[in-house]
């Protein structure tokens, strides 16, 4: 029996997987999706008109495609659904709305962050129901962060559509938002809402919520504060708002990132503990079936302190199917048990599949299932303490295997030592998780409690120590940049290689041979095109003006606030494989604001250099730009310079940027609104051109 044949999960859930990928990159007609519900009707039915079995053992290809043509649109309406879901009624129109909270207070700077739903709103005096979820920021004051989930408020504000992706190889916000059943955001100042009451209903969520907040209590209660309630709150129950920045960037180079979000990781070793504890409950099938009810509430139980967020229901769900298939000893079934519980969860909520951590988990889980055997053969040993830390290692290497595509794709970086990483963290953090879910049971018992809790910070203060060491090894991190062909090559070369591995044959290898060489092939293509550009980028950046020169692979920038423009083009420069950005200032490329780019002049105005300028004919250039929040009077820069396009930066206030637009439109000047229209971006011929 082949491996298809062994995993009949697989194809269902290829099929469905299809039905998603297509309603969210391409779209069907109506008539079009009508036609393939009844083919697939039809072809399902065929079997129940073949009487003869000769003729049904024929035609099985039939029956086949009509499963995959009716999980195929289920795919497709089920993601229809779900955006419709998502989207947010009314929009972008101020008004007076009662929402209900649903989540915990996140403190950010100025402000304290919430999930809402939106129940109804006034229009015309009278209140009609609204639908959708929304992120709220309330002005911090001390009453703002004092609310709790399921609070209702009165809100006078105006809900607005998420930012859309306005950078090239930037993060797309309002799709993220989109795929987490959030159409709307909106920003209120203190004076502008008032707590109106709250739902006394049953809410499985907001018991979970405070469940959460009572057992983060008790970390706080025996004086644990600092980096090491971050890490612990995170690392225990996915509490991750008290993580700072530099801590979390420290994990992240150090290829530590796993273990800082509730996941497979932390429900496998509960999982584990879980099986331990219930061992003796293994005579007879009677016993079997009440350790596997037993394990299966305890890590449901873990999931709702942790507040049920995605990623442990994913993984409980997934060591759930796990548990079941033990029960039934069949554990040759793991794969068909992994892709089962995939189909499930993407049946409950179709946007999982564009979820990273859902991406990264079952990746890891079936590269560990699959390599992890083979590269134990290859190190064999009988030695127990070698075999702990072989196996440890191995485990480690294994899930690299399968997700280092998926890292180098969205992150564009790979952490070097993610083995001596594993090494130490591993064992550490599992120590921690231990000894919190002890100082949890005896938290009431005074001495033993106090112990416990000593134990568990200066654990905790020990994997933070080791994580900042191993940030600061010299090349902890290799920028590498993938882009989506080259991912999906990778991953054919690993499984062409893996089939060969195991069948010997000549077509898997050579199929992975040629994936490799289109990977080089790409990567070659990526760069020559970057050699033979010359391109002028305006990026839109929240505060400050960024222009970006690039020349043939040089990389030439005209920023204003350094840091912002890292964090938004950094990807953009790593994906076209520029060379490390050059700042320019007046002294060494421009004077007074004015360049030349390729016989392009350019103005950059970001301060009132033109005031009380006066000229007899004002200056011809190619482009002025205009940011760094100028409040331009455009009479008095029109009589300076005459421009052919002006282009205005997202830091310039609406307000002043409909101006530039009428007074361009009465002076016939071409205008260019990065806020509005996404960054600017001229690529520039071998004889210019505008």
């Amino acid at each position: 029996m082949n491996f298809l044949q062994r995993t009949p999960f697989i194809r269902l859930l290829l099929a469905y997987i299809c039905g998603i990928v297509v309603y969210h990159y391409a779209e069907l007609f109506p008539a079009t999706l009508w036609s393939l519900f009844f083919l697939s009707i039809a072809l399902l039915l065929i079997p129940f008109f073949i009487r003869e079995t000769r003729l049904q053992f024929n035609f099985r290809w039939l029956f086949g495609t009509g499963v995959f043509l009716f999980l195929f649109i289920t795919g497709y309406i089920f993601s229809f659904e779900r955006d419709k879901a998502s989207k947010f009624y009314p929009l972008n129109q101020k008004g007076i709305y009662v929402v209900e909270l649903t989540s915990a207070p996140v403190e950010k700077a100025k402000s304290v962050f919430y999930t809402a739903e939106i129940k109804k709103f006034l229009h015309n005096r009278h209140w009609e129901s609204g639908h959708g979820k929304a992120y709220i920021y309330l002005q911090k004051d001390s009453l703002s962060g004092n609310l709790v989930f399921g609070d209702r408020l009165m809100l006078e504000t105006e809900f607005k559509s998420p930012e859309k992706l306005l950078n090239p190889d930037g993060f797309d916000y309002a799709t993220y938002l989109k795929r987490q059943g959030v159409g709307a955001t909106a920003y209120i100042a203190s004076q502008h809402w008032q707590k109106i009451g709250h739902n006394q209903a049953f809410s499985i969520r907001r018991m979970a919520d405070q469940c959460r907040n009572y057992l983060l209590g008790i970390y706080r209660k025996f004086n644990i504060q600092g980096n090491e309630f971050g890490v612990l709150a995170a690392l225990t129950l996915g509490y991750t708002e008290d993580l700072q920045p530099d801590l979390r960037k420290s994990f992240s180079a150090s290829g530590a990132t796993h273990i800082l979000s509730v996941s497979g990781l932390h429900v496998g070793t509960v999982y584990a503990v879980l099986l331990f504890i219930f061992g003796f409950l293994n005579h007879n099938q009677r016993q079997k079936i009440s350790k596997i009810i037993i394990i299966t509430l305890c890590m449901w139980g873990y999931a709702f302190i942790t507040g049920l967020s995605p990623s442990v229901v994913r993984a409980t769900l997934m060591f759930t199917f796990v548990a079941l298939a033990n029960c039934l000893e069949r554990k040759s079934q793991i794969y068909n048990t992994i892709f089962m519980s995939a189909f499930f969860m993407l049946l409950v909520n179709p946007n999982f599949l564009f979820d990273i951590g859902f991406q990264l988990s079952y990746s890891a889980v079936l590269s560990i299932i699959f390599f992890q055997p083979p590269l134990t053969k290859l190190l064999p040993t009988n030695h127990r303490f070698l075999k702990w830390g072989r196996d440890l290692l191995l485990v480690s290497v294994a899930a690299q295997i399968g997700t280092a595509p998926f890292t180098l794709y969205y992150f564009q970086q790979f952490p070097n030592y993610f083995l001596l990483t594993n090494l130490l963290v591993l064992p550490l953090s599992t120590l921690v998780i231990y000894l919190a879910m002890g100082l949890l049971a005896v938290s009431f018992i005074p001495y033993l409690s106090t112990a416990v809790a000593f134990l568990l910070k200066i654990s905790v203060g020990l994997l933070n120590f080791c994580i900042v060491q191993i940030e600061h090894l010299p090349y902890s991190l290799s920028y590498i940049s993938l882009d989506i062909k080259q991912t999906i090559l990778i991953f054919m070369v690993i499984f062409s290689l893996s089939a060969y591995y195991y069948n010997k044959k000549f077509v898997p290898l050579a199929l992975g041979l040629i994936s490799l060489l289109l990977v080089c092939v790409v990567d070659l293509q990526i760069k020559y095109n970057t050699l033979r550009n010359q391109k002028i980028i305006v990026f839109a950046g929240q505060k400050s003006t960024h222009v970006n020169f690039i020349d043939h692979g040089k990389n030439y920038v005209y920023t204003t606030d350094s840091v912002e423009l890292e964090k938004i083009a950094s990807n953009y420069w790593r994906k076209n494989k520029l060379q490390n950005p050059e700042y320019l200032s007046n002294s060494n490329w421009f004077e007074n604001g004015f360049a030349s780019f390729y016989g392009i002049k350019i103005l950059i105005l970001t301060d009132e250099q033109l005031k009380r300028k006066v000229t007899e004919t004002p200056l011809n250039i190619d482009l002025l730009i205009i940011g760094n929040h100028l409040k331009p009077r455009m009479d008095q820069i029109l009589s300076c310079v005459q421009p052919q396009k002006i282009i205005v930066d997202k830091s310039i206030s609406k307000w002043y940027t409909n101006d530039i637009r009428q007074q361009c439109e009465k002076h016939g000047i071409e205008f260019y609104s990065v806020a509005d229209q996404g960054a600017y971006i001229l690529d520039i011929p071998n004889k210019k051109s505008l």
